[in-house]
């Protein structure tokens, strides 16, 4: 387990120097998924829905501020609109106006969330974005989950009745059959209320000072998407699949989990209680303590090059030089028998030459001896000088 920390401690580093690059990678991906889903649903223009322009539009709004993605693709989507029809497209762009005054204005750094909504439509997992919301955000973000449910409900309509909606008799037959399809759409408004609530219940509970509040509002969260979607269905027989209902709000749980894991990992074991007091109150604090590994030195041993290379030559020099004083052998003596013997022997040590090594060592002291006799005669000399100037 402490290895996962330690895991988690390098990411948030890594996302601490790297944040720039991140969130501009993160904006681009978003892009580029939201502009090939919209193509992909209405393309109805064929110039706008080629992959290129696609590309080209998430590129470009990487490098501006995020509330221009959803800009760009309130754009595209009225394009396709008006493509199918004037009147549709004036009802959409009045839709958008609605949005971006009421909220994008006010909170444009949160209008992402008008673009992760529909997306999270679009690829079956719709029960992640309010139990998400909910931990991270505050109920305000209703207000463009809302929205973004709107718009998601507003390209499935096109969609599924885009034939339908042209073959009306006249623009306002056209804009009637959309605003029916659209808003009069019951499963719209039980999956906006069941997310308005999951909200409200995350929001509140994992701000408890209960232990493992952060996990009891994720598992409140799913359980409320189930029961109010469910009590909609049965209400207003809106045919619901249960199963990906079920699945879904699964993938929302392990979802919140990963984001407690992130963002609020704490050790309940080790909870303070603290009680202080001023003049005007008492104070009652409980406090929790943050899970934190430090990542694990590593000790590197440095080498002074420098030293080691001056050791191996010396090594190397002392190795190639011959021996300076090698030992003597200590021969034994033995006293001549006869003179016979006694002349041979000096005969044969006369023969013998010494060796190199040997007779090497030998004038290296002798040199040295004499350069140590001479010094010592200057500086007798020069004593007695200066002892002599004394006097």
């Amino acid at each position: 387990m402490s290895d996962i920390f330690v895991w988690k401690e390098k990411m948030q580093k890594l996302y601490a120097r790297y944040s720039l690059y991140v969130n501009k990678g993160i904006q681009l991906l978003l892009g580029l998924l939201t502009f090939f889903f919209i193509n992909r649903n209405i393309g109805l223009m064929e110039t706008a829905a080629s992959p290129f322009v696609s590309v080209a539009l998430a590129v470009i709004c990487t490098f501006l501020p995020p509330v221009c993605t959803v800009f760009a693709a309130a754009g595209l989507i009225l394009v396709h609109m008006f493509t199918l029809s004037l009147g549709i497209a004036g009802v959409s762009a009045l839709i958008f106006i609605m949005m971006f005054i009421f909220y994008c204005r006010f909170t444009p750094k949160k209008a992402m969330i008008l673009l992760v909504t529909p997306l999270a439509f679009l690829m079956r997992v719709p029960y992640l974005v309010p139990v998400v919301c909910g931990l991270a955000l505050n109920p305000i973000a209703a207000i463009p989950v809302i929205f973004g449910a709107i718009i998601y409900y507003m390209i499935d309509c096109v969609r599924t009745s885009a034939a339908a909606i042209s073959g009306a008799d006249g623009v306002t037959g056209q804009i009637s059959l959309f605003v029916r399809s659209v808003f009069q759409n019951r499963e719209l408004w039980i999956v906006c209320a069941a997310f308005v609530i999951c909200i409200f219940v995350v929001y509140f509970l994992h701000r408890l000072s209960v232990d493992h509040a952060w996990t009891i509002a994720v598992a409140a969260g799913a359980v409320t998407n189930i029961v109010v979607i469910a009590a909609g269905d049965i209400v207003f027989d809106i045919h619901t699949s249960y199963g990906m209902l079920i699945f879904g709000n699964i993938l929302a749980a392990v979802a919140g989990l990963v984001l407690e894991f992130f963002v609020f990992s704490v050790d309940y074991s080790r909870t303070e209680y603290l009680q202080y007091e001023d003049d005007e109150y008492y104070y009652y604090v409980k406090a929790v303590p943050k899970i934190t590994i430090a990542e694990p030195e590593k000790t590197v041993k440095r080498i002074n090059e420098r030293r080691d290379t001056e050791d191996m030559e010396e090594e190397v020099i002392r190795r190639r030089e011959p021996a300076r004083r090698p030992e003597r052998r200590t021969q034994r003596r033995e006293r001549p028998v006869n003179a016979a013997q006694s002349h041979g022997r000096r005969a044969a040590r006369s023969t013998e030459r010494p060796p190199r090594g040997r007779v090497q060592g030998d004038t290296d002291e002798l040199l040295l001896a004499k350069s140590l006799r001479d010094e010592l005669d200057i500086q007798d000399i020069v004593q007695k000088e200066l002892d002599r100037d004394e006097r």
